[in-house]
């Protein structure tokens, strides 16, 4: 070891925690600022599952949308579901986020000339079932970059259970392959009925390596995840393989350049655009549990791949065409600019599991979470991220910590 680092590397430990304790409290300090103000919001929570229930003692924030994610104020509905907030700003856009059943529920509203607003909340009940839940519009799009695939694929459930439910299970509510060869997991968006935006994440590894799942919760209406990674395209050929956990009744497939080879059971070319440069082929239906291998061989690099040589990620772009609205179209290789983690607050874990079998998961997660806030930590420090986008991430990858925390306290 060198005898420098031993003594260097302690002293900028020690400097570094009364500067992140400043930083801390500083963070801190901007809610209080933001919440002064003569803006009054109240309103109720009610039950969509069962409006006889009441939503009684549930937790609320009122965040600010303006520059970022801030909570501003919080409250506990009363004993009927209803509450009051007071001394909220009145310049900035407001959302109010209530937690029932570990998942969060939103309504945006804004303040009249008066600073005042009324606002309903709608939650539901918690369910582990899957059923009355479907998947649909399963569209995989890859386009040849060198020696590399670069894949967009896209997922919708839809929750049509009755009486509605918001589906939430700490098995996670979707769940995809881990393709061979990925290097690193793939960026996944996830955004819910209402929503105004998407939710950026990172999926967790299960504990065979084998899938990656999120535990956005699935509340009811269409909830779209989409992932983005890179593959290896090495020797100009590749087998993808993916295993479907639900039953799907098609997908389709869309690729640049369309002269690449695109061979698997059961697959139809459905479309090609020379101008464009692209095909599209269709499958399925398949069955829960069942395995789809497609291999691509071949294919002419293109200009627009030649010239993103160490670009990011490709972009979707949904162009409708003589076979249907939903054919996906993988458009030509640019940077895929994600939308940052402003919708932080996900949702996780009730379920009745097995007592040791829980223990476990949450673990795993727990474990997993805190990886994944080291690996922040490196990437900032090396100045691979940017300042906001690491707070943030960092921020949601806290909260989750914190509430796997809790419910292990709990066991």
């Amino acid at each position: 070891m060198n005898p420098i680092n031993s003594v260097v590397k302690p002293a900028l430990l020690s400097m570094r925690r009364p500067v992140f304790l400043l930083i801390v409290l500083m963070r801190c300090a901007v809610p209080a600022l933001w919440a002064q103000g003569s803006g009054v919001v109240e309103g109720r929570v009610v039950n969509g599952t069962d409006a006889r229930i009441a939503a009684a003692g549930v937790d609320l924030d009122v965040i600010g949308l303006g520059g970022g994610m801030t909570v501003l104020k919080s409250a506990v509905t009363d004993p009927s579901g209803r509450f009051r907030i007071e001394g909220l700003p009145t310049g900035p856009p407001l959302m109010i986020r209530a937690n029932y059943q570990s998942v969060n529920y939103h309504s945006r509203f804004s303040l009249d000339a008066s600073g005042k607003a009324s606002v309903e909340v709608e939650v539901f009940e918690a369910t582990t079932s899957m059923k009355d839940i479907r998947v649909e519009g399963v569209r995989l799009g890859f386009q040849l970059d060198g020696d590399h695939l670069r894949a967009v694929e896209t997922y919708s459930f839809v929750n049509e259970t009755k009486p509605k439910k918001t589906f939430a299970s700490n098995r996670g509510s979707f769940r995809f392959t881990k393709p061979a060869g990925i290097a690193e997991p793939p960026r996944l968006s996830a955004q819910g009925p209402g929503a105004p935006m998407p939710l950026t994440q990172t999926p967790l590894e299960s504990a065979d390596g084998q899938s990656y799942y999120s535990l956005y919760a699935l509340r009811p209406g269409t909830t779209t995840f989409e992932l983005d990674y890179v593959l290896p395209y090495h020797d100009r050929t590749y087998t993808y393989r993916k295993n479907f956990y639900q039953d799907v009744d098609f997908f389709q497939i869309g690729v640049i350049p369309q002269d690449v080879a695109v061979t698997g059971e059961g697959l139809k070319r459905i479309q090609v655009d020379v101008a464009k440069n692209f095909a599209v082929y269709t499958g399925g239906p398949l069955k829960a549990g069942s395995e789809m291998a497609v291999t691509f061989a071949g294919g002419t690099p293109t200009a627009a791949g030649e010239s993103s040589e160490g670009s990011a990620e490709p972009r979707i772009r949904p162009m409708p065409t003589s076979v249907g609205r939903y054919t996906p179209i993988v458009g030509p290789l640019l940077l895929m600019v994600f939308i940052v983690v402003l919708w932080y607050a996900y949702n996780n874990i009730p379920a009745k599991q097995p007592k040791d079998s829980r223990t476990r998961e949450l673990r795993q997660k727990h474990e997993q979470l805190l990886q994944f806030v080291a690996s922040l930590d490196q990437k900032y420090e090396n100045k691979e991220m940017e300042r906001g986008e690491y707070h943030r991430l960092r921020a949601h990858a806290k909260s989750q910590l914190r509430r796997i925390s809790l419910l292990l306290g709990k066991k």
